[in-house]
C-alpha cells in the first residue's frame, strides 16, 4: 500500500512540474514577443492630422469662406458581412445603431455598398456615444473638411463650391491651386527598447492652402442686393442686376443678379443704345465725323434706300448734330455715322471696334464658364447688320463684358481688364485717344444732366452715362441698361445696371436710370465700420463676458472658439453674430448680416 501511495505522488509531482514548466515557458515566449515588439516600434501609435484649404477674404478682410474639421462615420458593411453574415440586419442593437445615426432609409443599400456613411459630426464623442458597444469595431471614424461660405445676395455664384477638398466652381475653383491643402499632417507616439527604452513623439503639422482675398466687398453687395429686391418688386421684373468696378483699376467691389443663375458672366443680352458711344468715339477717333457733323433725323432710318426695311426712333429729331444725337440716342444718327465708316472701310471696321473693347470674347475675370458673349464674324452678317449692330441690335454681350467695354470711355480710352483678385494689378490697353474720349466723356455728362439719362442725375455729383433699352428677340419685353461713372469718395466707379422684362415702364430711362441713382446714393451712404477693433490681434480673451459675442464678425468668432478650444457649428448667412449658444465644449452661433454693435465689446482683463 505504500509502495502504491508513493509511486502516485511522484506522478502528480512531475505532471505539477511539467504544467509549471510550460507556463513558465508560454509567459517567457510572450514576454519575449512584447520586448521584441516595442524594440521594433510595433505598438507606435500614429495620428493623421488633416489640412485645410485656405481661407476667402473680400476686398475689406472680411472672412467669406473658411473649412472647419469635422468627423465622419463609416460602417464597413463588407467587414460586418465577414463576421456575422446577414444576421445582423435583425439585431436590435444594429437596428439601434442605424437609428441613432438617422439613416434608416439607408438599409436598403447595405446589399451594393462595401462603406456605408453614417453621418458628420463636429467631435468624434458624439459619435461614440450613438455607436453600441460590440458594434465599435466595424464603424470607422475619419476627419474630413466642411467647407463654410457666404451664400446670401448673389456670393454663391463669386465664391462658389468646393467637394472633397477640390474647388469646383467660382473662385474656389479659379484659385483651387492656391487654396488647395499642401499636406496633411502626422503625430506619432513611439517607445523603443524594453526596459530604460527611449520614447519618441515626431509630430509632422499639416500644411493648410494659402489664403486668397477677394476684390467683393461683401457688405457693400449685400446692400445693393437689397436694393434690387425691392425695385424688382416695384417694377414687376423678372431680374435685377448690378455690377460695380474700380475705373481705373477693373476690381469689381459688387457683382450680382437676383437670377437663380449668375447672368452678369454666364448670360447675355443686346446692349441696345449703351453701343452707340463706342460707334461714335471710332467715327470721331477716325476723324469721319465732328461734334458739330449734322443730320437729319425724320423719326427713323433706311438702312438700304432699295429696301422696305427701316430702324426707327422713339421721337422726331429733325436737324440734329452728332453730340445731340448722343445726348438723345438718336438711332437715324448712330446708323448715318455707322454707314460712314462702313462705305469707307467696310463692315469690318465696326467687327474691329467692337473687338478691341472685348466683344465676343471672355472677358478673363477669374470666374470659370465665362461666356463670350455673341459677335459673329463679318463673313456671317447679313445686309444689315451693320446698321442693327450701331444701335446695339445683332450682337450680345455679357453685363461685365459691356460695362468694360463702356469703362474704356470713362478710363481715358484704356480698356482695363475686369477683375476678382485684389492683388492683381490693372492690365490695360489703348483703344481710343485722350481726345476723343474728352468728346465723348462731355456728351455723356450731358446725357445725364439734359438727355435720355435725367433720372440717373445724383446732387453734387458728376455723372457720365448712357441707357440703353434692348428688345428681345421675338417677346415684347424689354432688358432696360444703364451703365455710368462717378467719382465716390476719391474713387471712380463705373457701373452697370440693368432690369430684365419690367412690367410698368419699358424704356430705360425711366426704368434702369433711376435704379442706378438708387445704386449711387447708396454706395455714398454705404460706411464699412471704421472702429473694427480686431479680436484677431489679442492675445487672450480673460474676463469677456458671454454677450460680447454678438456683433462679433465671423473670423473673430472663429478665432475666439480657437482660442478657446471649442468646436463651432454656424447656422444662417452673414458676416457677424446674431445668437449663439454654448453646449459644453461647442459653440452654436447664428448669423446675420447687421454690422457689430462695438461699444459692447470691453477689453479683456488678466
Amino acid at each position: 500500500m505504500r509502495g502504491l501511495g508513493f509511486g502516485t505522488g511522484y506522478l502528480d509531482g512531475r505532471r505539477v512540474f511539467l504544467v509549471i514548466f510550460v507556463l513558465i515557458l508560454l509567459v517567457g515566449m510572450f514576454t519575449f514577443k512584447i520586448w521584441h515588439n516595442i524594440r521594433d516600434h510595433k505598438y507606435a501609435i500614429t495620428t493623421k492630422q488633416i489640412a485645410l484649404r485656405g481661407n476667402i477674404y473680400d476686398s475689406k478682410g472680411r472672412l467669406i469662406a473658411t473649412s472647419e474639421v469635422v468627423y465622419a462615420a463609416y460602417l464597413d458593411v463588407e467587414f460586418l458581412k465577414s463576421v456575422s453574415g446577414n444576421a445582423y440586419k435583425k439585431d436590435p442593437d444594429f437596428l439601434r445603431l442605424i437609428g441613432n445615426f438617422n439613416v434608416v432609409e439607408k438599409l436598403e443599400d447595405l446589399d451594393s455598398v462595401r462603406f456605408l456613411k453614417l453621418g458628420t459630426f463636429s467631435n468624434r464623442e458624439e459619435i461614440i456615444k450613438k455607436i453600441p458597444v460590440q458594434y465599435m469595431r466595424f464603424v470607422s471614424i475619419e476627419p474630413e473638411e466642411k467647407r463654410i461660405s457666404l451664400s446670401s445676395a448673389g456670393m454663391n455664384f463669386i465664391i462658389g463650391k468646393a467637394e472633397s477638398r477640390t474647388g469646383i466652381t467660382g473662385v474656389e475653383a479659379y484659385f483651387d491651386k492656391l487654396l488647395r491643402p499642401i499636406r496633411d499632417g502626422i503625430a506619432s507616439v513611439s517607445y523603443s527598447g524594453f526596459i530604460g527604452g527611449r520614447f519618441q513623439k515626431i509630430e509632422v503639422p499639416p500644411q493648410n492652402g494659402k489664403n486668397v482675398q477677394i476684390t467683393i466687398d461683401s457688405l457693400l453687395q449685400k446692400k445693393l442686393f437689397d436694393v434690387a429686391l425691392n425695385y424688382q418688386k416695384e417694377k414687376e421684373a423678372s431680374e435685377v442686376g448690378v455690377i460695380v468696378m474700380e475705373t481705373k483699376t477693373g476690381k469689381v467691389r459688387v457683382a450680382f443678379s437676383t437670377q437663380s443663375w449668375p447672368t452678369f458672366y454666364m448670360g447675355y443680352f443686346e446692349p441696345g443704345s449703351t453701343v452707340k458711344p463706342l460707334v461714335f468715339a471710332a467715327a470721331l477717333e477716325l476723324g469721319e465725323v465732328a461734334p458739330d457733323t449734322r443730320f437729319y433725323c425724320p423719326g427713323y432710318v433706311k438702312p438700304d434706300p432699295n429696301l422696305r426695311i427701316s430702324i426707327r426712333d422713339i421721337e422726331v429729331h429733325k436737324d440734329i448734330t452728332l453730340y445731340d444725337g448722343l445726348v438723345h440716342s438718336c438711332n437715324t444718327v448712330a446708323v448715318e455715322t455707322a454707314r460712314k465708316l462702313v462705305e469707307k472701310y467696310g463692315q469690318e471696321k465696326l467687327y474691329e471696334i467692337l473687338s478691341a473693347v472685348g466683344f465676343g470674347s471672355p472677358t478673363g475675370i477669374e470666374l470659370p464658364g465665362e461666356v463670350a458673349g455673341v459677335l459673329r464674324p463679318v463673313d456671317n452678317w447679313y445686309k444689315l447688320d451693320w446698321a442693327y449692330v450701331s444701335i446695339g441690335q445683332s450682337v450680345g454681350t455679357t453685363p461685365i463684358q459691356l460695362l468694360a467695354a463702356l469703362n474704356t470711355l470713362f478710363n481715358g480710352g484704356i480698356y482695363v481688364t475686369p477683375t476678382l483678385d485684389e492683388s492683381k494689378k490693372p492690365v490695360g490697353k489703348r483703344v481710343f485717344s485722350e481726345k476723343t474720349v474728352g468728346i465723348v466723356q462731355s456728351m455723356l455728362v450731358d446725357v445725364v444732366e439734359r438727355g435720355t439719362g435725367v433720372k440717373a442725375r445724383v446732387e453734387g455729383l458728376k455723372i457720365l452715362g448712357k441707357t440703353g433699352t434692348a428688345q428681345k428677340p421675338g417677346k415684347k419685353d424689354v432688358t432696360a441698361i444703364f451703365v455710368g461713372s462717378t467719382v465716390i469718395s476719391n474713387v471712380q466707379y463705373s457701373i452697370i445696371v440693368w432690369v430684365d422684362s419690367p412690367q410698368k415702364e419699358k424704356l430705360s430711362s425711366l426704368v434702369a436710370a433711376p435704379l442706378f441713382a438708387d445704386v449711387v446714393r447708396t454706395i455714398c451712404e454705404y460706411q464699412t465700420p471704421n472702429a473694427e477693433t480686431t479680436l484677431l490681434q489679442r492675445s487672450n480673451y480673460k474676463g469677456r463676458d458671454i454677450e460680447d459675442l454678438k456683433g462679433c464678425s465671423l473670423p473673430q468668432v472663429l478665432e475666439f472658439a480657437k482660442r478657446n478650444g471649442l468646436t463651432i457649428e454656424l447656422h444662417g448667412d452673414g458676416l457677424y453674430v446674431k445668437d449663439f449658444s454654448f453646449q459644453g465644449d461647442s459653440l452654436k452661433v447664428w448669423l446675420t448680416w447687421l454690422p457689430p454693435k462695438l461699444t459692447k465689446i470691453s477689453e479683456p482683463t488678466d
